[in-house]
Parts: structure tokens; sequence; C-alpha cells
């Protein structure tokens, strides 16, 4: 091996920080473990030696040509598929073969080429066992240059574009070579070949590769001929010792150096690419999850302001109630509490009774009603604004973006995604579903009846809230009646009974004023408690979901700025590796 210089070794050590980053992110980014074991792979094959990638469709003569380059009958030849297997051919003082890992085979060859080159040949790429065609293209991404054979009696074919797309995805050196030249007739047919394999990669690639139409069985009838002349002849008329001549040369010193410090760059690259594409999408869908969010709180928000404004004509109408009834006590007082009725003032028990018919009449009941209605209406309402919420989540848990999401790239994300949506869905339905009219209503009821009768200083008991309002309205006009009747028995009628009913009205309006502010008051309170209590029990159930998507859109931040970081480093590396003076001397 050669001792690179501190320029090179610099550069090395700068591709080895690059790998380890972009292990750290794919594990990070629950990344498909293939991914994650290429680049650890890419890393690894820093340290290996040149890998020369030999890949095209079986029968194409891949075999054939890799012996005509390395002078030799090492692999496998035949028309059927005969290399089943990835066959990594190595240096070594003698012929050895062992199995590495199950589909690759490792051959070691006393070939000068291999001293510094590890040629792979591989299955062909329209193999009829698909397992083949995997073992090739798994090895694309790891080599450091490609030789792609095709064959001159039917050039560039279908599979064959769909394999160098995936070279040209890999950012990988390519050298096309049409092999069996020597099938084409003319000098004139091996240029209408050439034309069409040029035209068609560069419609198909936007690239221009080398072309080199070659016959390795000529070139393997040179290497065996006896005489130099033949040798040459024959040579020639293969092709091969222009192609070798570009081989040899580009795979330099410096050629070997600057391709195996590039080429796995673009591993980096195209994996970069490929889960910046991934983050991007996420992040477009966390934007309009996110905006779901925003949605359901301005939702939530107009409809806590639409709550309160019909809150507060409900609750007009039971204060109505109550001033209508403050109206008929002054009315009341003024008719009946006069010395020319002082005869029935003094049967105590029938003025309570006339009071009560006259001046509470239907109160008691207008104010339940009135109560009730409230009270249904925020029961209806709550159910509405669920069910709302609930069609709104599972329009988004039904949305089909997951048929654009790039799934191998890390399948966590879309599955915690969709299990949040579902658990979000899930407890909106069962909210909607279990929801009790009857129970909710009773209960608010309640909170309102014993928040009025603390405020009130009465018991509950067995009272309805209108009778728990009317009882502290009417226990001052009981009281003055009663003191008036007594007043008038005593004789006093005539200086105490216009004092008193003025008190009377006084103090019958001050204590349905009170009444009617406390009652207001505490609706208010206890409405608001209510309201926010729904409200709250709506962030709850959407929490975990506005939660996932506050840190994923994080993560995917942090995504996007490390993955810009490992693409702004690949293209500085590049350019380095491509200026002068890198690999000046030595090999690698």
């Amino acid at each position: 091996m050669h001792v690179l210089t501190d320029r090179e070794g610099a550069l090395v050590d700068r591709e080895r920080a690059l790998f380890r980053t972009l292990v750290d992110f794919l594990t990070g980014f629950q990344a498909p473990p293939a991914d994650i074991e290429l680049v650890r792979q890419t890393l690894g094959d820093l340290e290996e030696l040149f890998l020369l990638v030999i890949l095209g469709e079986f029968n194409s003569g891949k075999s054939a040509f890799v012996n005509a380059l390395l002078g030799a009958d090492i692999a496998m030849e035949g028309v059927t598929p005969t290399t089943d297997r990835i066959t990594i051919l190595r240096y070594s003082e003698e012929p050895v073969e062992r199995e590495r890992r199950e589909g690759v085979l490792e051959r070691g060859y006393p070939a000068d080429f291999l001293r510094e080159i590890a040629i792979v040949d591989t299955p062909g790429t329209n193999a009829i066992v698909r397992q083949h065609e995997e073992l090739s293209r798994g090895f694309v991404p790891r080599s450091d240059l490609v030789l792609f054979v095709t064959s001159a009696d039917r050039p560039f074919t279908e599979s064959e574009r769909d394999y160098l797309e995936l070279i040209r995805d890999w950012g990988k050196k390519i050298v096309l070579i049409v092999n069996k030249a020597d099938l084409l007739g003319t000098q004139e047919e091996m240029e209408k070949v050439r034309r069409f394999v040029a035209e068609g990669v560069r419609a198909l690639l936007g690239i221009a590769p080398p072309i080199f139409l070659v016959s390795a069985r000529l070139a393997q009838k040179a290497k065996a001929a006896s005489g130099q002349l033949e040798r040459d002849a024959l040579l020639s008329a293969s092709g091969f010792d222009t192609l070798q001549a570009y081989v040899f040369d580009l795979l330099d010193e410096e050629g070997r150096v600057k391709l195996k410090l590039d080429s796995p760059l673009g591993v980096a690259e195209q994996l970069a690419v490929r889960y910046r594409k991934a983050a991007n999408e996420r992040m477009g869908l966390l934007e309009q999850d996110f905006q779901m969010s925003q949605n359901v709180e301005s939702q939530l928000e107009l409809y806590r302001e639409d709550m309160r404004r019909d809150f507060e004509s409900r609750l007009a109408e039971i204060e109505n109630v109550i001033l209508r009834m403050n109206e008929r006590g002054d009315g009341w007082f003024e008719q009946n509490i006069r010395l020319a009725n002082v005869m029935e003032m003094m049967r105590r028990e029938r003025m309570q009774e006339r009071f009560q018919a006259e001046v509470v009449a239907d109160s008691t009941q207008l104010i339940d009603e009135r109560v009730q209605e409230l009270v249904d209406w925020m029961v209806d309402r709550n159910l509405k604004q669920w069910r709302a919420i609930m069609e709104y989540v599972n329009r988004r848990r039904q949305a089909q973006y997951e048929e654009h999401l790039i799934g191998e790239v890390g399948g966590g994300f879309e599955y915690n995604r969709k299990q949040v949506l579902d658990t979000v869905g899930s407890t909106a339905t069962k909210v909607v579903q279990g929801y009790n009219r009857e129970r909710e209503s009773e209960r608010i009821a309640l909170s309102l009846q014993g928040a009025v009768a603390q405020t009130a200083m009465v018991e509950v008991g067995a009272l309805g809230l209108g009778a728990l309002v009317v009882a502290t309205v009417t226990a001052t006009a009981i009281d003055v009646t009663g003191v008036l009747a007594a007043s008038a028995v005593a004789g006093l009628g005539l200086f105490i009974i216009p004092n008193r009913r003025r008190k009377a009205r006084i103090e019958f309006r001050e204590r349905t004023e009170e009444l009617r502010e406390h009652l207001s008051e505490t609706m208010h309170r206890q409405f608001d408690t209510e309201l926010e209590r729904s409200l709250e029990r709506i962030r709850e159930a959407i929490a975990p979901y506005t939660r996932f998507v506050r840190s994923e859109h994080a993560r995917m931040t942090e995504a996007q700025e490390v993955l810009g970081q490992i693409e702004a480093e690949v293209e500085s590396l590049r350019g380095e590796i491509g200026a002068p003076g890198v690999a000046a001397t030595g090999s690698i």
C-alpha cells in the first residue's frame, strides 16, 4: 500500500469523519439497517484496495472481458449465467479461492494488475435468478470505477438503461464497453453502434462517458498467440489495446487515488439527497399538521367567543325574570301596603299567599326553565364542538400523504405519526360516543345550583335553582308584610305605613338587584369554568399529536441542517480532490 501524503491523509481523515457523521445521522433518523450498513461498508472500503466493478447483462461477455484484461482464464465463461455470485479477484502468489460470505466468492491470482486493484465480477443484470441481480446492485455503491459491458449484437437494452441510471445516481465514474465488436462486419456498422449507445446514454443520463468497442474473444486469442505479428494483429483488431491504454492511464497512481477518494462521496451525496427529500417531505407534512393544530386552536377561540356572546343573551333572559318580578313587587307594595287596606294587611298568611301568587307568580318555574335551557344549550354546543374536532382530525388522519413519503428511509416517522393521529381520533370518538347528554346536563345544573346556594347562603335541600332564587328574594317581603301588620294593629299606621311601604320597595329592589348581580356573577363564573373545562379536554385530546408535531419539526429542522453540512463537506472534498497535488506520488 502507498503511504499517503499529508494532504491525502487529511482528505481521508475528513472522509472518515464525514461517514461517521452520516452513520450517526442515519441511526438517529431511524433509517433502514441496509442504508446504515452501506455507509459503514463504504467507510471500511476506504481502507481497501481500489475496487473495479464489472457490470452488464449476462452473456454480454463480462467474464471473457475480465480474462482478457488479466491475460488468464480466471473467470468462468459460458452462454448461460455462469457467474451466480459476486466474485472478487485479488492478488495472491498462487491461485486460491475462499467463500467470504453468502453470495460472495474471493479468488486470488498472481496477476500484476491485481496488486493494487481488486476486480469485482458480478452476475448479469438481467439474470433469471433475481438474487443474482440484487447481488450486483448492492455492489454498485461500493465501486470506485464501473466498467459496464454491453453486447454489440444487442446494445443498450432496457435492463442496461435501469442499471446505468443506478450507477449515475450513486455518482460513480462509468466506462462503457461494447463487447463482441467482431460480430459487426464493417467499420461503418461499428460507428453506427457507437453513435446509438452514445446518444442513448446522453439522452438517458445526461452524460457522455468514454465508449470502447472491443472483442474480448480476439483479445484472448491475441494473448494466447505464439507469434508477435499474430498477437499484435489480433490485439489491434480486438480494440483491446486502446481500452487497456485508457484504463491503465486512468488507473495510474494519481488516478487511482483521486477515484478512490472521490468514489465514496457519491454514496454520501446520494444518501444526503435522498434523506433531504424525505426530511423536506416530512417537514411539509408537519407544517400542514402544525397548521391543523393552529386551526383547532383558532376554532376553539372562536368557539369561546361565540359561547360567551350567546351566554350573555341567555343569561339576560334569566335576569329578566327577576327584573319583571321586581317590577311586579313595586306595583304590589304600592297597591297593597296602604292604610285603606289595613284589615287585609292584618291577615299575615293571606298577604304572604297573595305576594307569592301576584309577585313571585311563575318566576320559580321560569328561572328553572331558562337555566335548564342554558344548560342544555351548553351540553349540545360542547358535543357539537367535539364532533367537529373529531371529524377534522379524522380527515387529517385519512389524508393519503403516506403514499408520497419515502417510507424506506425511516419507517418510524410514518408509523409514529399514524399511531398518534389514531390515538387522537380514537379519544375524540370515545368522548362523542360516550357523551351522556342527560348526565352532563344534570352535572352542570347541580354545579350552578350549588354555586347559587353558596352565594345566597341557603341550604340546597330539594329546592330547584328557581326556588333558591325566589326564596332569597321573598324573605324580605315576607318580613315587611309581617312588620306592617303588627304596626297597623299598634295604631301607628297613619305615620308608619307610608314609610314602611317606601322602605319595603327600596329593600325589595335592593335585594332583587343584589340577587341578580350575585346570580350573574355566579353563573358567569360557573359558565367560564365549564367552558374552559370543555376546551381543556379538547386540547388534552389533541396534545399528543401537537407535541409530536413540535418534536418532529425540531428533529427535521436539525436533520436538514446536518444534511446541509454533509452536502457542503462533499462539495468541498470534491473540489480539493480534483485540485492539483493530490496523489502526486505513490499508489493506493
